[in-house]
């Protein structure tokens, strides 16, 4: 394995995600009745907990055979020019000057970007945008030959 990153969420999410649930029980709490509620709480709390745990196991990965993003793969043999991209450039990338045939593996909360021309014709996306924390490492790491 060349390059493996986890896109973990950051942990004000989870807060949110508590005073959700909390705003969720006392709703609840106040027009339900006590098993009824305590009900409805619990499964949202573990519905919202299943949901960033899900979220935050997101993975990027490049070895011999592919670069995954989460479940996407792009086989080496695809993978044109790669540009990696910070702050500002990256929401540049996304935002004003984006392409719109790129296929969009991003997170709100990521704010690098690696861009991944690809090189398919019968692919009908021109190019991969996909977020990163390290975007030059992961740039690096996919611009590197394979060893077969």
């Amino acid at each position: 394995m060349t390059y493996s990153e986890r896109l973990h969420i950051p942990v004000w999410w989870i807060v949110l995600a508590i005073f959700f649930v909390a705003s969720v029980g006392v709703a609840v709490i106040a027009y339900l009745e006590l098993w009824l509620a305590i009900t409805v709480i619990v499964l949202t709390l573990v519905g919202v907990a299943v949901g960033l745990f899900a979220y935050s196991r997101t993975q990027l990965r490049v070895d011999v055979d592919a670069f995954t993003a989460g479940r996407y793969r792009l086989e080496h043999e695809y993978l044109g020019a790669v540009s990696a991209y910070e702050g500002e450039a990256a929401r540049e990338v996304l935002g004003p000057k984006a392409d719109h045939d790129a296929f969009l593996f991003t997170r709100p909360y990521i704010s690098g970007l690696v861009r991944i021309d690809v090189e398919d014709d019968a692919d009908p996306h021109s190019c991969w945008l996909v977020s990163t924390r390290r975007p030059h490492e992961l740039a690096a790491a996919l611009a590197k030959e394979p060893v077969a």
